[in-house]
């Protein structure tokens, strides 16, 4: 009677080692999103971050840039589960001598298809202007119009956007970030015989202060409160009374602009592989406040996003949130250019727009 008490227990623990396995079968789908999404998504967002820093550390070194695109992910997820028993059980009063196993396995097979950004598409991206509806956009989202016009804007109302930063573009955008700051300047895109023009609404309030006052001297344009209507174009305006100009530059030029604020290592320019660029008093000055790239030997600890290239390690500490945001505006600038360029407004219009 002993060995048949035995027989049961052990079958009945064996029918329940079962019944869990099948059980952790059934939840294989939920499960598998559970951990692979998030996983792929957060690969994606890093190596997106450290391709589009290793493009801007390239135009540091006049190198060429190349992208590398996630076009599809597909992952095949199986778990499997086995139970493995047996027993002896002799007679004549010898002990019972048993033995059992338990196995199991999981794969994730997945697979990840890149395609090269080339040919004359690729090149019209980072080669065309940067549109009226892609800076319309970022405003009307609640990017800073400074930063936005920093990064983005090659020359607005006759001024030059110089690489230091200093003068009176730098004077301008931050007068136009002020009245954005204190909700006294609104933003909205228009259509003039199919040409799209931004439309700064300055608010009742926004008359008596010297921001928007200024701001009206430099750009050359009455301190009314009329909307400050800006086309994409250069040179003289036609109507100074109607609209200001404004030249925006390309992706490409976007990358060279802000490659001056990598940090130039000293080993390369002893060895006469890059120059220092003259940058004092600018905006990428080391005391500036748009974009730096610091470089280090060994790994970085604090950084939040960071690239080896040239057996150096280039990075933006994840204490700097300055250049953390403008990075982040540059990567969504990216993906709002990668649209239709074929739209893009002529760059120069004779035609006053009221």
């Amino acid at each position: 009677m002993q060995h048949l008490r035995l027989n049961k227990q052990f079958a009945l623990g064996a029918v329940a080692t079962v019944s869990l396995a099948l059980s952790g079968c059934v939840s294989i789908g939920p499960r598998g999103l559970e951990l692979s999404r998030t996983e792929f998504n957060s690969a994606i967002q890093r190596t997106d971050g450290e391709q589009l820093l290793l493009n801007i550390v390239r135009q540091r070194y006049n190198d060429p840039v190349m992208f590398l695109e996630v076009a599809s992910v597909s992952s095949s997820i199986s778990r499997s589960a086995s139970l493995n028993l047996s027993g002896f059980f002799p007679g004549g009063g010898s002990p019972e001598s048993y033995n059992g196993g338990i196995g199991g396995s999981f794969s994730d097979s997945p697979l990840v298809f890149y395609s090269p950004n080339t040919g004359e598409r690729f090149v019209r991206q980072i080669l065309t202007p940067i549109d009226l509806r892609t800076i319309s956009l970022l405003l009307q989202s609640g990017w800073s119009i400074e930063r936005v016009l920093l990064v983005a804007g090659d020359s607005f109302a006759g001024l030059k956007n110089t690489t230091a930063g200093a003068g009176d573009y730098r004077v301008l955008v931050d007068h136009l970030r002020t009245l954005q700051r204190a909700d006294q300047l609104s933003f909205a895109l228009e259509t003039y015989n199919n040409v799209d023009i931004l439309a700064m609404i300055p608010t009742a309030t926004a008359l008596a202060t010297e921001a928007y006052k200024e701001a009206c001297r430099l750009m050359n344009f009455p301190a009314d409160g009329r909307p400050i209507r800006v086309q994409l174009g250069i040179g003289e305006r036609p109507d100074p009374n109607s609209y200001v100009f404004l030249a925006t530059r390309s992706l490409y030029s976007s990358f060279y602009f802000l490659s001056n604020g990598v940090e130039a290592p000293a080993r390369d320019v002893g060895d006469g592989v890059l120059q220092r660029r003259r940058l004092e008093g600018g905006v990428f000055d080391r005391g500036g406040d748009l974009f730096k790239v610091q470089t280090a030997a060994g790994m970085p600890a604090d950084a939040a996003v960071k690239v080896r290239y040239r057996d150096q390690w280039f990075y933006i500490p994840a204490t700097d949130p300055d250049s953390r945001t403008t990075f982040a505006l540059l990567s969504m600038m990216l993906m709002l250019q990668s649209g239709d360029t074929a739209r893009m407004a002529p760059l120069i219009s004779l035609s006053p727009t009221r």
